[in-house]
């Protein structure tokens, strides 16, 4: 994915053996180990110590007075297989003043962090922001980032067909503008737009008085819709995955360039043809049930585009009643500037899009397809969801659609809430609190641990297990710092966020967009350059292998659908804050740029 080679000069420096790179070092202790966002008033508040002699006793002090205001016993230490180290907890959970805090062991302390009612608030509406400032085709000047955009691709209304079949011919010129770029590239990808705009939904759709007009600080030049922003973002990729459909019902399969442009060239300067790649019928599926899931969710506020959504979603359906078989096309030379997202097993797609369908309209013909032709997928045990396993959002929907079947619906349930009582046995059993197995540090590492915690959240929903809630807690304090690094996942978010993120607009454009969920540590599969070098060298436990720099991108890259990961579980916790401003979102620091021979 990237270009160019790497000054590893004294300020990035060389390799380090805990995983990071010189010119990163922590302000505070690596050994005590706290969300650096901050915990919630009335739920647990525990940090994690895994400094060598430490002490049997901690204290927090006031961040700003230094005065002491509560001490505690540390636990004992024990060993945390997935980092290596030996790990005790400092538990404060029944100290409820709101504040800034530090933790101090001996003469070592942590990172600052806050209590509160919405001490994740703030960082919710950046995750949120972070959407918008990866809008395509769009005129924008932000106040909070200082990101100026001009026009983003605006070749986009021109795209080119790369391949002939039925419905195309090589060369035919379609609009497909609009939409968010996906990750640190400029692609746009049917699959993750489907799933990042469901998760969206599905976070508005949970507490949907959590969400209002003027509450992400819109740019200037982005529209400003009569609905609350939220929905008005998710909106506006929406109406991309509309121009990606066909006329029988498909969806073209990506957009983008046919080379992976520079770090130097900004969604401005980024001139070259762009070509749509491909179909896929699990793609086509995902974009259906987003489709149908925006019917029921906007049906309040635009009952036009609602209906349309609906609309579309039906012809997917249709479609795929045609076309029996698993489609994934591949021409040569389409993955030259573009990942491939090439999912050619759509069965767990095919299932979330018959359950939003009924889900939506109570339509049983979309239920008999679940209880007959795809019993046997719906029933199984379920991952984390993914681009390419969507089967835990399928039983979440089915799970909560009025007048399903009772007791298949219950069996349906039940895979899920088993899921999420395995989800909290890892949890309990990790040192740091992660749900991530030893095989699940792979990339995007940090979107598979938080989206565990989204599952927990939805089978709460089903059995109101405080485990659950816990558990989902648990998963941010990981992405926020509370991890084997001290790092938090989260661009903007902390003390130690990621300054080099494997992103082309803030690399090319100097502004620093908060709120991106980079991938995280990835010990087990493809990766890249630096990464490679890095396990070569070092062999770090699985925990331990992240790289903040910008060409490790399968280990510092963003994508939307990691970001809706994020969203989900900070949307569940944050409250309707009218109090935040503008100002609030502005870092108070800068950001180092990458430096290039």
């Amino acid at each position: 994915m990237g270009i160019g080679k790497m000054m590893l000069a004294a300020t990035i420096g060389a390799l380090l053996p805990m995983g990071c790179y010189a010119g990163t070092a922590l302000a505070a202790s690596d050994g005590i180990h706290v969300d650096q966002v901050g915990y919630l008033t009335n739920h647990a508040k525990i940090a994690m110590v895994s400094l060598t002699n430490a002490e049997n006793s901690f204290c927090l002090v006031d961040a700003v007075t230094g005065k002491k205001v509560y001490e505690g016993k540390i636990g004992v230490q024990n060993n945390d297989v997935m980092s290596g180290d030996k790990v005790a907890k400092a538990d404060f959970s029944d100290f409820n003043q709101p504040g800034r805090y530090k933790l101090v062991v001996g003469d070592q302390e942590s990172a600052d962090f806050a209590i509160g009612d919405n001490v994740y608030g703030v960082a919710a509406l950046q995750n949120w922001r972070s959407y918008t400032l990866s809008r395509t085709n769009t005129p924008m000047e932000d106040e909070v980032t200082g990101l100026k955009i001009t026009s983003g691709h605006a070749q986009d209304k021109e795209a080119q067909v790369y391949f002939t079949d039925k419905l195309n011919k090589k060369g035919d010129v379609v609009d497909v503008s609009g939409g968010w770029y996906d990750a640190g590239d400029y692609g746009k990808y049917t699959t993750t737009a489907a799933l990042a705009a469901g998760e969206m939904m599905l976070a508005y759709e949970a507490s949907p008085t959590k969400f209002f007009q003027g509450q992400l600080f819109f740019p200037q030049g982005v529209k400003e819709e009569a609905m609350p922003d939220a929905l008005s973002e998710v909106k506006f990729e929406l109406e991309f995955l509309k121009k990606m459909q066909r006329k029988d019902g498909s969806t073209f399969h990506k957009i983008s360039g046919a080379q992976w442009p520079g770090f130097d060239k900004s969604p401005d300067t980024d001139t070259q043809q762009r070509y749509i790649y491909s179909t896929c019928t699990a793609s086509t599926a995902m974009a259906g049930a987003a489709m149908a899931m925006a019917g029921r969710i906007y049906s309040d506020y635009d009952k036009d585009f609602a209906d349309d959504c609906l609309k579309r979603a039906k012809a997917v359906w249709k479609y795929l009643s045609k076309e029996k078989e698993s489609i994934y096309r591949v021409d040569e030379g389409q993955e030259s500037g573009s990942g491939p997202y090439n999912d050619t097993d759509d069965a767990t797609e095919r299932c979330w899009l018959a359950a939003e369908l009924f889900r939506t309209t109570g339509d049983k013909k979309y239920e008999n397809y679940l209880m007959k032709q795809q019993k046997n997928t719906i029933l199984q045990k379920p991952s984390f969801f993914t681009w390419d396993n969507t089967l835990a959002l399928a039983q979440f929907s089915y799970g909560m659609a009025a007048n399903a079947n009772h007791d298949f619906q219950l069996q349906v349930r039940q895979k899920l809430v088993d899921y999420a009582n395995d989800i909290a046995n890892t949890i309990k059993n990790d040192g740091y609190g992660c749900s991530l197995k030893a095989h699940e540090y792979t990339w995007a590492s940090t979107k598979n641990a938080v989206t565990k915690g989204d599952i927990l959240l939805m089978a709460y929903q089903f059995e109101a297990k405080p485990e659950y809630i816990d558990g989902a807690l648990d998963q941010i304090h990981y992405m926020f710092g509370r991890n084997a690094l001290n790092k938090s996942f989260m661009t903007g978010m902390g003390e130690n966020p990621p300054e080099h993120p494997h992103n082309r607009i803030h690399e090319s454009t100097g502004a620093y967009v908060p709120g991106l969920v980079v991938g995280g540590p990835n010990a087990v599969s493809g990766g890249d350059p630096d990464q490679t070098k890095y396990i070569e060298e070092y062999k770090p436990a699985p925990a331990k292998c992240y790289l903040d720099v910008l060409m490790s991108w399968s280990t510092n890259e963003y994508a939307i659908d990691y970001n809706g990961a994020g969203i989900y579980a900070l949307s569940y916790f944050m409250q309707p804050d009218k109090s935040i401003t503008a100002k609030d979102l502005k870092l108070n620091r800068s950001f180092p740029k990458w430096s290039f021979e």
